[in-house]
């Protein structure tokens, strides 16, 4: 299986699967959103794309970076979604790196959008897959980001078909920048919770299977 990692800036093409990557912490909000009930979760591109969808469905929740902002049922932080009961509610989110980098391979056949929390189960569904070339689309800091790219290496590792273990990996997140709030992406409770056959994916339906 042929691995590549590319930042945001650096698609070029549209790959046939795509693990978009963001620990800090879209992808892990939205694996917890799942976790917590949520049966689907809309990425938007712009906060304005995201209010407007709460418009014209109510009963939805909108989710954003940064601080609160009228609208918006919460931030993205997992420590909070986490504590929300969304069983059969849609989510919206909006975030700064995680939902522009899924949004930009939105045509490919199959994406997913990957954390630590979600992070071997993501790579079991590529694996059963059959999948002959996997990207990684790595959406930090211009596709710099040390716990992004940590986070890819060890799904790159399990799809290679090592054994990783997880601890080396989450060191280099947990040292790639300082915690905004007292729930990092890396919390070990955070991993404990998260049901380890959750997978956060969507595949275009007018292409063929990878």
């Amino acid at each position: 299986m042929d691995h590549r990692f590319v930042g945001i800036p650096e698609l070029t093409d549209v790959p046939r699967v795509a693990v978009v990557v963001d620990v800090m912490r879209a992808f892990t909000v939205t694996a917890w959103a799942f976790s917590r009930g949520a049966e689907k979760i809309v990425l938007a591109a712009s906060d304005t794309e995201a209010l407007a969808l709460k418009e014209s469905h109510p009963q939805w929740l909108a989710v954003k970076d940064g601080a609160p902002a009228p609208g918006f049922a919460t931030v993205n932080s997992p420590g909070l979604i986490r504590s929300l009961d969304l069983t059969g509610r849609t989510v919206v989110q909006k975030t700064t790196a995680g939902t522009v980098g899924a949004l930009a391979v939105a045509n490919a056949p199959l994406v997913l959008c990957a954390s630590f929390v979600v992070a071997r189960a993501t790579a079991r569904f590529v694996q059963g897959g059959g999948c002959e070339q996997v990207t990684f689309v790595v959406t930090g800091d211009g596709g710099k980001a040390t716990e992004d790219l940590a986070c890819a290496q060890y799904i790159s590792q399990h799809l290679a078909g090592t054994d990783a273990a997880v601890t080396p990996y989450l060191l280099q997140a947990r040292i790639s920048r300082p915690p905004t709030n007292s729930q990092t992406a890396c919390d070990a409770d955070t991993r404990v919770f998260i049901p380890t056959t959750s997978i956060c994916a969507w595949r275009r339906t007018d292409s063929p299977s990878p």
